[in-house]
């Protein structure tokens, strides 16, 4: 066997394995997409009209945003909630900018917060102030950088009294405007999501408990049962430790749905803050093991760059006298590109884009391996005007 019949031999072994994965994974976004679960079945769903929810909304210097998340919380087809702002050591013109909407409409209040205990995480401390000050019977817990459809409120509390919910959370549809948006973006949350897939996270048995903290609905006998935020104070991801708490409880119910563009929501202004932002997730979705964010890191470089980098060359070897290896290095392209353009079709970004999806894996990579790196040299995370040193846990 000559040198170019081995070169060949490996390269069909390659291709056919990367082929034989792309495949495996078209079917399973079909079978997600067949039974996705939206937000929108709310629409179709009665909701008792006295049903009060108070919106609880942890602030910090976000001025950028807080305008437009305010007006669409106050045009909400709901009537009765309560909108509680919590600024947590804001140094911007977030009280200026809101002083407005609590002057024009007595259901918005603002709570000024200069002060963070030890042990509390900033966002859950601001949380757990706006909470004291909740009423409802429902509390929604979101972000400051949100956009509510008119109909959100109304359809998440239908669909959380119809899916028996303790506590029911949206995967929000997020901003494509940047260029890092359009090319890192749908990696980087494909590579949370995989992690969480929405089918297993609302199956009844043997669950794998998530939710995004942009929206976070609980009724206040499940928030109050594991002890509200003090339950989540150290976590720097309360949501899915929240969603890990509800879980264990006896009747505890989470269920996750995607947003269908009733929740929109811009996470961050610039690159710098994209990639803190993103270490800070993925260092908690993976429990903060150095090694699990590691071996994400390498599946990303795998899946996104060196088996798509193989079936090319198998195409130009292919082309040099093996007609079966030219032919299945084709359809191996063909598959990623199939399925790549689907997952960035999903996450709104341009179809162009999905040319430089190698570029996105490959940032997402550096991403990964730089919060092991900050994992294993306890280096602070800056998160909400503080920083946080985190220990690895493995």
């Amino acid at each position: 066997m000559t040198a170019t019949e081995i070169i060949s031999w490996i390269l069909g072994v390659l291709v056919t394995g990367s082929l034989f994965f792309w495949v495996g994974l078209a079917y399973r976004l079909k079978a997600m997409v067949r039974t996705k679960a939206t937000i929108r079945e709310g629409l179709d769903l009665p909701v008792p009209a006295d049903a009060s929810v108070s919106i609880v909304i942890p602030a910090h210097n976000e001025e950028r945003v807080i305008d437009r998340c305010a007006t669409s919380l106050r045009n909400q087809s709901h009537k009765n909630v309560q909108i509680i702002f919590v600024l947590d050591r804001c140094s911007d013109c977030t009280y200026e900018i809101l002083q407005k909407h609590a002057k024009d409409d007595e259901r918005v209040s603002i709570i000024e917060n200069d002060y963070c205990p030890n042990g509390w995480a900033g966002k859950c401390n601001a949380a757990r102030i706006g909470a004291e000050k909740a009423t409802g019977e429902w509390l929604l817990f979101t972000d400051a950088d949100t956009k509510f459809d008119k109909e959100l409120v109304r359809c998440a509390v239908a669909s959380a009294i119809n899916r028996n919910a303790s506590l029911l959370s949206i995967l929000s549809t997020l901003t494509i405007t940047k260029m890092f948006e359009r090319i890192v973006q749908p990696i980087a949350s494909t590579f949370l999501v995989r992690q969480y897939p929405v089918d297993k996270v609302n199956r009844e048995h043997r669950s794998r408990p998530f939710a995004n903290g942009q929206f976070l609905l609980f009724s206040r006998k499940a928030y109050e049962g594991i002890g509200g935020h003090e339950a989540v104070k150290e976590a720097l991801l309360e949501d899915i430790a929240f969603a890990k708490k509800i879980a264990q409880e006896p009747d505890g119910r989470v269920q996750l749905l995607f947003a269908d563009g009733l929740l929109k929501c811009s996470m961050y202004p610039t690159f710098a803050a994209f990639n803190s932002g993103w270490k800070r997730i993925y260092i908690e979705s993976h429990s903060r093991d150095v090694k699990k964010l590691r071996g994400s890191a390498l599946t990303a470089l795998l899946v996104g760059v060196i088996m798509p980098l193989v079936s090319v060359v198998g195409i130009f070897i292919g082309m040099s006298g093996s007609p079966s290896l030219f032919w299945t290095s084709i359809l191996a392209v063909t598959m990623f590109i199939f399925v790549i353009a689907w997952l960035y079709k999903i996450n709104g970004a341009p179809l162009v884009f999905v040319l430089l999806s190698p570029i996105g894996a490959i940032v997402v990579a550096w991403i990964l391996f730089g919060a092991a790196s900050m994992l294993q040299n306890r280096k602070p995370i800056c998160w909400g005007g503080k920083e946080y040193i985190l220990e690895p846990r493995s």
